[in-house]
C-alpha cells in the first residue's frame, strides 16, 4: 500500500468512523469546574467534577438516526468534525495521534479483508445461552 491507496479507501474510513462511534475507546472525560457554571438551568459549583459519558452521546437518537445499528453509510458526505462525534477528544485536547490511528486501522483492515478468508461455523444458538 502507498499513500494513494490509502486516499482511495473512503468506505474503509466510513467503517472506521462508525466503529469508533459505536465502540468508542474513551468511555468518558472528567473535568473540574474552575468557577460556578450554569448549563441549561443546572448549576455546577466551582470545584465539582463533571463526567461526560461519551458513549451515551454517540448513541443518542437525537444526534444519530438508528444509533444502535451499524451503518457506515451514515458518514457518506458527512463531516466527522461535528461536535457530537468525539472518539479522539476535541478542541485543545484533540488526540495528536488521530490520523496515525486511522492510518493504522486502515492498513490492518486492508490486509485483514484482502489476505484472510473465513467461514462461519454452524454453531447452535444454545451454545451461547448457557
Amino acid at each position: 500500500m502507498d499513500w494513494n491507496d490509502y486516499l482511495s479507501m473512503p468506505f474503509t474510513q466510513m467503517v472506521i468512523t462508525e466503529t469508533l462511534r459505536m465502540g468508542n475507546i474513551i468511555t468518558g472525560v472528567m473535568r473540574k469546574a474552575m468557577k460556578d457554571v450554569e448549563i441549561k438551568g443546572y448549576l455546577i459549583p466551582k470545584g465539582w467534577c463533571v463526567l461526560t459519558y461519551i458513549r451515551s452521546v454517540h448513541l443518542d437518537e437525537t444526534l444519530y438516526e438508528t444509533p444502535y445499528q451499524f451503518n457506515p453509510w451514515r458518514w457518506q458526505d458527512k463531516d466527522t468534525n461535528i461536535s457530537s462525534f468525539t472518539p479522539f477528544g476535541g478542541g485543545q485536547r484533540l488526540c495528536p495521534g488521530l490520523d496515525l490511528a486511522r492510518l493504522e486501522a486502515s492498513i490492518f483492515l486492508h490486509h485483514f479483508v484482502t489476505k484472510f478468508r473465513w467461514v462461519a461455523e454452524d454453531v447452535p444458538l444454545s451454545t451461547f445461552l448457557q
